[in-house]
């Protein structure tokens, strides 16, 4: 599916654009999952777990399709 842009607010991607997959009738989808690990420096020679963090479409900002940060998914 062809992809659209999205502004993502308030969470560990805040204010990036990224390209975002739509559906069979061109609608984003309403929430996005997006993996992120990283290092710390001086604490530790391996990267940590990748975790999952939410982010929900906002419904009123939809020229770029808005993200907000809900939260990391813990399953």
């Amino acid at each position: 599916m062809p992809a659209v842009e999205a502004w993502f607010l308030g969470g560990p991607v805040d204010g990036r654009l990224a390209p975002v997959e739509v559906d069979e009738t061109g609608a984003p989808p309403r929430t996005l999952l997006l993996t992120q690990s990283g290092y710390y420096i001086g604490a530790a020679d391996q990267p940590n777990q990748p975790v999952e963090h939410q982010y929900v479409r906002d419904e009123l900002e939809d020229l770029p399709p808005v993200y907000r940060y809900v939260g990391r998914d813990d399953g």
